[in-house]
């Protein structure tokens, strides 16, 4: 397993991170999700998505970083379900790597970094949706320690339909 640098991410990141983040929709979403869907995905509004996320400091939102070049991101931080304890848990919103580095060991180190700062502020539990057809992510969280609890919905982005599966991992 290569190691990565991993860290927080900072304002300077947030053009590479907005990049990466459509890069992988695309290439990971293929086959899930329309391709008119992904083709429209806006950089320039994953730009301000991150600008906004980086200046509220939300935590964890780190980076994997190989060679001075980001590879990944994760976005971590309290459950935004209802059903969800508060302080108790945790999310991970979004993990993605670049797709010349799958199965490459950033996913693996950015979620430990993220379950282990989830953990120091207290949550004892995290969840995570994953589209239900996405089964090279769904492998991933399972090797991780992720468990189905059962959890589902459909959210939808216009008018694009968004089948989720919830896991969950007990941490701490």
């Amino acid at each position: 397993m290569t190691p990565y640098l991993v860290r927080p991410i900072a304002a300077a990141d947030v053009d590479a991170v907005a990049q990466l983040h459509v890069a992988v929709w695309q290439a990971a979403f293929r086959g899930l999700l329309p391709d008119a869907f992904l083709d429209a995905i806006s950089v320039e509004r994953r730009t301000a998505m991150w600008r906004q996320l980086v200046e509220r400091q939300v935590s964890p939102a780190l980076v994997a970083e190989q060679d001075g070049c980001i590879v990944g991101f994760v976005l971590g931080g309290p459950s935004r379900d209802d059903d969800a304890q508060p302080g108790v848990t945790g999310e991970i919103m979004a993990i993605y790597i670049t797709p010349d580095r799958w199965g490459a060991g950033a996913g693996v180190q950015l979620m430990q970094a993220a379950l282990a700062l989830l953990s120091d502020q207290g949550f004892r539990e995290v969840i995570l949706w994953v589209l239900r057809g996405n089964a090279r992510a769904r492998r991933f969280y399972e090797l991780a320690g992720f468990e189905p609890d059962g959890g589902e919905k459909v959210d939808t982005q216009g008018d694009v339909p968004f089948d989720e599966v919830r896991y969950r991992l007990r941490i701490g």
